[in-house]
């Protein structure tokens, strides 16, 4: 072998070895970048989630949401029976009196079948003509669980909306599974 060829084939050894040092390199900037991709697409993902599913509550996030369920003992989903307003005159409370019964129990030792009955104050005139209530369906968050009526404040009681099903979903089934 003369002094070019091996000059050639040492060379091309080098150059060799010098690829296969790079080849690690270039697989892990890969990976990182592909990482990154999916990783950014999460992201996106879980904030789109977050946003479909918690600001129909008004919460950012699950997080957010289970510290406003968790001053609660009881979160029920309940089938209005009746109700009826209650006028007390000019600048006082109209109350509103519900019968229901529960339908679905999320948290707290409420039964599917039982009977609750509550009351809410609003500083406007109770109408009317108001349309009855009955068969609706209501999310109730309590803390007393009692045969009298029981009082509810504001935000206590909000009408069923197919869009707070995945947040109570999401975070009850979560805690099922602890």
């Amino acid at each position: 072998m003369s002094w070019d060829v091996r000059e050639f084939v040492i060379g091309r050894a080098t150059g060799l070895e010098e690829l296969n040092e790079a080849e690690p390199r270039m697989h892990m900037l890969k990976t990182s970048a592909v990482t990154g991709l999916i990783g950014v697409g999460i992201a996106c993902w879980w904030s789109d989630y977050n946003a479909r599913v918690f600001h129909p509550w008004g919460c950012e996030n699950a997080r957010q949401f289970n510290d406003r369920i968790d001053e609660y003992k009881h979160v029920l989903l309940v089938c209005i029976d009746e109700d009826h307003w209650e006028d007390r005159g000019p600048n006082r409370y109209s109350l509103h009196h519900t019968k229901a019964t529960v339908v679905r129990a999320y948290k707290g030792d409420w039964r599917v079948s039982e009977k609750i009955a509550f009351v809410q104050g609003f500083d406007y005139r109770a109408p009317t003509n108001a349309p009855s209530a009955a068969g609706c369906l209501g999310l109730v968050f309590t803390s007393e669980h009692a045969d009298t009526e029981i009082g509810l404040d504001t935000g206590e009681y909000n009408h069923y909306d197919a869009e707070y099903a995945a947040a109570l979903n999401h975070v009850f089934s979560q805690k099922s599974t602890r």
